[in-house]
């Protein structure tokens, strides 16, 4: 087969609608942005209030009817540290997106707080609680600062917005987080590992071990437990693996 004809057949696999669509749904998958125009480290900035009106959040990224992250139903890993005794008090889902982790946690008898920067995200979530019958306090705050929140949580759920911060965004976080914690408390999170394999084409936030110690640690938190999980899942008839840290920390 000549040259020319190699790079053609590579580029039109490239450029094949499916795979695109399929990488941005792959790529976007477990994040919720922290504000509305997010620049992950190593990534691309998305606008994630964009995604949920059903606009193109980022150039070459089109828009979307349901954000890939949209299962309505709590993620894996939040029921995980929720069965296994993890959460307790009253609880801060931080970047909360369309808020179904919050209710989910709500409907276990805690007392939550849902902060996101996307109004449009809220207004989904609010519906969802109320349709639930559960009570949980949805507000837009952006989670670099938590402003207006002091000594008020006792464990802190992050599901996927970690990594959706620039370095420097993840060190006001846990700054803010724990200004925003009592002592005692428990941070719950997951994040994008660098286990995950580099890919030119579309780059994926990562977080690095060294990162998560430096930087929780440099804000005042313990972490007594940090492992990287693996899950597979089907994506448009693919198979698709990725490789999260599960981080439990604790305020000091």
């Amino acid at each position: 087969m000549s040259t020319d004809r190699q790079r053609s057949i590579a580029r039109h696999r490239r450029d094949d609608p499916g795979r695109v669509a399929a990488r941005n749904r792959t790529t976007l998958a477990e994040m919720t942005g922290p504000s509305p125009a997010a620049r992950p480290s190593g990534g691309v900035p998305f606008d994630f209030d964009a995604l949920y009106r059903g606009e193109s959040p980022s150039e070459g990224v089109p828009a979307m009817a349901t954000p890939p992250w949209d299962t309505k139903a709590p993620k894996d890993n939040v029921i995980a540290w929720q069965e296994g005794g993890w959460v307790h008090g009253d609880v801060l889902d931080i970047g909360c997106g369309l808020g179904d982790n919050a209710i989910y946690l709500a409907q276990q008898g805690f007392k939550v707080t849902g902060l996101d920067l996307s109004p449009t995200a809220l207004i989904t979530a609010e519906r969802r609680a109320k349709d639930a019958g559960v009570t949980v306090k949805f507000a837009v705050t952006d989670s670099t600062k938590l402003e207006g929140y002091t000594d008020a949580f006792d464990t802190v759920v992050d599901s996927g917005m970690f990594h959706c911060l620039d370095d420097d965004g993840k060190r006001s976080y846990a700054a803010a987080a724990h200004r925003a914690t009592r002592p005692g408390a428990t941070l719950l999170l997951s994040c994008f590992c660098d286990a995950n394999p580099p890919d030119e084409e579309w780059p994926r936030p990562v977080v690095s071990e060294q990162m998560l110690r430096d930087v929780l640690g440099g804000a005042g938190w313990d972490i007594e437990s940090l492992e990287p999980t693996t899950w597979r899942r089907e994506v448009d008839g693919n198979e698709v693996e990725m490789t999260f840290w599960y981080v439990r920390a604790q305020r000091h």
